[in-house]
């Protein structure tokens, strides 16, 4: 499902689709990401963006070092590209 319903511009919606991008250390990359993968498709715009923050955990363990747990947060973009009549 897309939502095509941008007041922005005020031209007919001819194509949309969901675009997502890959998980990111920190916003600006979440938004770098979409913005890469919308020019790769040619899309016009992408309108109804969202980010989303989850909780990366990794568990190492060592023979002599023990075991270590890192957590640290990371964000992922989606929303619906679009390309413009």
């Amino acid at each position: 499902m897309t939502t095509t319903d941008s007041p922005l511009t005020g031209r007919e919606i001819a194509l949309s689709w969901i675009i997502w991008g890959a998980q990111a250390g920190n916003l600006a990359d979440a938004y770098s990401n979409l913005e890469a993968i919308a020019a790769s498709q040619a899309a016009d715009a992408v309108i109804a963006v969202r980010f989303v923050a989850a909780s990366d955990t990794h568990t190492r363990v060592g023979f002599l070092s023990g075991e270590s747990i890192e957590t640290r947060t990371v964000y992922q973009g989606y929303g619906t590209a679009v390309r413009y009549s």
